[in-house]
Order: C-alpha cells, then structure tokens, then sequence
C-alpha cells in the first residue's frame, strides 16, 4: 500500500513516538480500500486459565486496533466466546463472562485456546471441543496458549507438528503425549496451522509478531512500546526479544527509519525519507545506519522488499508476476534474480 510523501507527516522530533507511529498508520489507511480489521482473534477459555495470557493476547491487539490510547477495536478484533451465560473463573478467582456466542470460526484470523491447571483440563465445555474441531476443519489457525498446548494436543489437533511447551510442564507433556515432539526453548512455534506459546510474556512476543504480519511494524512498534514498563535507555527482556520489530538499536533515530521502511514494506521510500523521518543529513544518516544495522539503507530497503515477497510465496495464492508487482519490481525476472541472489532459489522453486 502507497504512502504519500514524508513530507506530509510531522518530522519525528516535532512530535512523540506513539503520534508518529499513529502517524504512519493514519497515511497507510487513507490508502487503503478494504477496512475491515486487519487482526481479528476468537478466544475460548478453560476452566482456571491463567489472567496474564488472556491480557497477553487482548492487550496487545487493543495498542494496534486504535490511534493514541484510545481502546476502540477498529482494526483489531478479539472475542471471548462460549455458550448462553458461559463464564470462565481464572486461576485467581475472577470471572470472566463470555461476550459473543460461538461464531463462525472462518471470521478469524486465529482462534486461541487458553487452557487452565491441568487437573481442569477435562472440565472445560464439550461446546469449546467441538468449536475447535469444527475451526481445524476450516483450516483456520489455532493457537495453543499455556497449556491449550495440552488440549490442542488432547483433541489430535497436533499430530505431526512440533508444539512450544513450558519447561514447568515439560515432564507431564512428555509423559501424557510421547509421540509429539516439542521443545521448551522457543517464545513460540508455527507449524502447519498450529500456534503452540507456554505462557508468561512469550505470548506478548507471539502477538507482537502477529500484529506485524497482520498490520504492519508500526503498529507493533507501537504495542511494544505502550506495553513497556520503564523509560530506561536499556531495554527490556521484552524489548530485546522477538518483539523488537524496530531491531535492537541504541539510536532512537534510526529505529524511526527503519520502522518507517518497513511499514512501507519497503515501497515508495528511498534513503533520502528515511534520512528526513530521522531529521538527518543522507551522508550522517547514511553512516549512522550502516554503523547500527550493519548493511546500506538502500540494501535495506531492498531486503525489506525481498522479506515481504517471501511472505506473500509463502502465505499467499498469488502469482509471481504479481508478487513483482506488489513488492516494486518491474517485472518477475527482475524479483527472481534479486530473490534468488537473497534466498539461493527463485520464488518459483521456493514456492
């Protein structure tokens, strides 16, 4: 999607981060001509699921689905689904009522399953079981949150995939599932349609990249950034993570460049902008990006390109001429060659 020129925005030092960011998405949306949210996530909670992964998901998507500190879901859309006057009670003891009946599961991006202690795993609706099934069979995506691994797994929704579980629950997943393989290394794993985290503040990096798939990095940037507890300087564990879509640099000037590249997607953006959205001469921002992300802008900017290409072979039906097209490139050749030179094999092989 076109952005118009920078010009056209307040440079960076006039204004505070999250406006700018709001900014960016604000210029991106005026060119956008489908409105419909760009997220949308349904929830389905177990019996004495733990609060902190259920605010790991919402509020994340409530940063990115509105400008400022506003809470709307505008662009981003959550859902706690369950039967007539469902309630589920947390692991600490506050209810949680659902605010939607069961929909239809093909009007989400990802369905969550947030489960509860184990001893209440087998407590939770046969509704919620049978919605499950019905969205595996729907090929909608689904996340397995704390040990939703456990019921995603309970139901066959992981058979031949790898699933993310929490060391604390290492021992009773290997001895309750033996023939799944899983590690107890990773924030989160994809694969094939299964989302598996283990809780904590995984799942804050989980749907920080969502929201930069789904939205853009501004708007990640954004939630990482409201969800961040200190102004210190250093960053957190959080920050340093998955979730850093800005890339972990000192210089606050040159982070605002590259979200500013990769919120283009690297279209319509030349190092000149990025110098200016930096309030940088090109020579010094020039130097300045080479020294902190270790490549030209220019080469940036193109790499940024080929990333969003290998998204779209990989997660889209489009064709390759297309792809060219929607990435920048004047033709097909002109992607296969620089994809190739990047990735080792054409988009077509890749595919």
């Amino acid at each position: 999607m076109n952005l118009t020129d920078s010009h056209s925005s307040p440079a960076p030092a006039e204004t505070g981060y999250v406006e700018w960011l709001d900014g960016l998405w604000s210029q991106r949306l005026l060119a956008a001509r489908d409105r419909k949210p760009d997220l949308s996530v349904g929830i389905v909670l177990w019996p004495t699921f733990p609060m902190m992964s259920l605010t790991g998901i919402v509020e994340p998507l409530r940063h990115a689905a509105d400008f400022a500190d506003n809470s709307r879901p505008l662009h981003c859309r959550w859902s706690i689904m369950g039967g007539p006057g469902h309630a589920a009670v947390a692991s600490c003891g506050i209810r949680v009522h659902a605010d939607s009946p069961y929909i239809n599961p093909t009007d989400f991006d990802y369905i969550a399953v947030i489960g509860g202690l184990l001893p209440h795993l087998r407590a939770a609706s046969s509704q919620h079981r049978d919605y499950l099934r019905v969205a595996a069979a729907a090929s909608v995506p689904i996340v397995g949150a704390c040990t939703g691994v456990f019921v995603l797994a309970q139901e066959g929704l992981l058979e031949g995939r790898k699933a993310s579980v929490h060391p604390f629950h290492a021992e009773d997943f290997r001895i309750a599932f033996p023939r799944i393989a899983f590690s107890t290394r990773d924030d989160f794993l994809i694969d094939n349609g299964r989302i598996t985290v283990p809780g904590g503040v995984s799942i804050l990096s989980l749907m920080t990249e969502l929201i930069r798939q789904h939205c853009g990095p501004d708007r990640a940037a954004k939630a990482v950034h409201q969800l961040s507890l200190t102004e210190h300087k250093t960053m957190s564990a959080f920050d340093q993570g998955r979730a850093s879509v800005f890339r972990h640099v000192d210089d606050t000037r040159i982070q605002r460049a590259v979200v500013l590249i990769e919120s283009r997607k690297g279209r319509d953006v030349c190092p000149q902008q990025a110098a200016r959205a930096a309030s940088l001469s090109p020579r010094q921002f020039a130097r300045l990006f080479q020294q902190h992300i270790g490549v030209s802008p220019k080469r940036f900017i193109l790499e940024t390109r080929l990333r969003y290409a290998r998204f779209l072979v990989e997660n889209s039906a489009m064709p390759i001429t297309e792809i060219a097209f929607e990435t920048g490139f004047s033709d097909s050749a002109h992607l296969a060659t620089a994809f190739k030179q990047k990735y080792g094999q054409p988009p077509t092989t890749f595919r």
